[in-house]
């Protein structure tokens, strides 16, 4: 089978593990789109992903220098991708299309495909806000052509089902299953603190994430200065280690010195993918502060089911798909609530038993829900179930 991924540049090793586990090892090219700087100067070609890049070069031609000057520094620092050219005329000799989300261009190109030239069409869909995405006509109509043309509807939440639903997505079309991290990897292990420069007698709070507003880390850090000034942890040493990178960390850090906690904040910026593990073998507790948006919830939260899977006791809050992953195996707070998290941490803080008990429920979920293996075996049945072509 030849398989089309398109994803632009969101691929991370997280998204493609499962890809090398897949039966049958298909042929896999990833479309990827590049801006005009990016086409003389590749230095994101690295090959680290393991499969054939097809380029797709983003259209930055149109406005002044000055506009194109801005888009190219949007692109490469602010996470955002202008429109990209047509390229669904190169998608006829593959044997099965993936893209993400109804809304992007990469979709819409997969649409058109599948109504040209009969290319099947696979959409994996995170989103969870119905009608969401929809700013302007082209995005709307272009959401609509999708949602007509795509065989299948891949999810991993029952809130994506659900927006689909509402969407008019008909549920023979919607396949839902759960993902999965290598649960031989994200394990519990031995702790090896001193590699990330943490003492053995500090308790650590772990972010894991991109540095967004949405993130709720914001919230986190006034929740860690409040543990930091609670009488009743006066003995315990506290450390928030922050990993991960993002816009916002030179707003966050500006917080962090402005509360007076910067002595007891480790950033670690982003880690390879292969010392994550570590990472969370060297916290006490695994913190994810998510809050929602207008155009944003919590879509599932890939590091919580790695933190999960290495038995670490997890506070999270009440945002998009948190709830439904991590069920009984976390504490429950309400988003934008530094004090609830406070509380939450606190209780886990002074109890040892509780965050025992807490860990061993998240790797037995993890290792009934998450495993890799049984994703890989699952993906592949559906590929061999979308329709070949009409």
């Amino acid at each position: 089978m030849k398989l089309a991924l398109l994803k632009g540049n969101r691929f991370n090793p997280w998204h493609l593990q499962v890809f090398g586990r897949l039966r049958g090892r298909p042929e896999i090219t990833a479309f990827r789109a590049e801006s005009e700087i990016q086409r003389h100067f590749r230095g994101r070609d690295d090959g680290s992903l393991g499969f054939g890049y097809e380029s797709i070069y983003f259209d930055t031609q149109r406005g002044n220098p000055f506009t194109r000057l801005k888009n190219e520094l949007l692109y490469r620092y602010g996470g955002r991708e202008p429109r990209i050219l047509p390229f669904h005329e190169r998608l006829q000799k593959f044997d099965l299309i993936q893209s993400w989300e109804l809304h992007t261009d990469w979709s819409g190109e997969g649409a058109l495909a599948r109504e040209r030239y009969g290319t099947p069409l696979l959409v994996m869909v995170w989103d969870n806000i119905p009608f969401n995405m929809e700013h302007n006509k082209e995005r709307r109509e272009r959401k609509k052509r999708v949602a007509a043309a795509a065989d299948c509807f891949l999810v991993h939440t029952e809130r994506s089902r659900r927006m689909l639903d509402i969407e008019g997505v008909s549920g023979d079309r919607i396949v839902q299953i759960d993902p999965g991290v290598d649960l031989d990897v994200f394990c519990p292990g031995t702790r090896n603190r001193g590699a990330l420069g943490l003492s053995d007698d500090e308790f650590v709070i772990l972010f894991v994430g991109w540095l967004l507003p949405r993130k709720g880390i914001d919230f986190l850090v006034l929740a860690v200065r409040e543990l930091l000034n609670d009488p009743t942890l006066s003995r315990r040493k506290i450390r928030l280690l922050v990993v991960g990178s993002g816009p916002g960390r030179p707003r966050v850090e500006r917080l962090i010195e402005r509360v007076g906690i910067s002595d007891a904040c480790t950033f670690a910026g982003s880690l390879p993918y292969d010392r994550m593990p570590e990472v969370y073998r060297a916290a006490d507790v695994f913190v994810l502060p998510s809050i929602a948006t207008r155009e944003w919830q919590e879509q599932f939260g890939m590091a919580l089911i790695e933190a999960m899977a290495c038995g670490l006791p997890v506070v999270a809050t009440l945002s998009g798909a948190i709830p439904e992953i991590a069920g009984e195996a976390a504490l429950l707070c309400q988003p934008n609530d530094f004090l609830s998290l406070q509380g939450a941490i606190s209780k886990l803080a002074t109890d040892a038993a509780r965050r025992k008990e807490l860990g061993e429920a998240a790797r037995q979920r993890a290792q009934a829900r998450f495993d890799i293996n049984v994703y890989a075996k699952q993906l592949s049945d559906i590929y061999e179930r979308v329709p070949r072509g009409s």
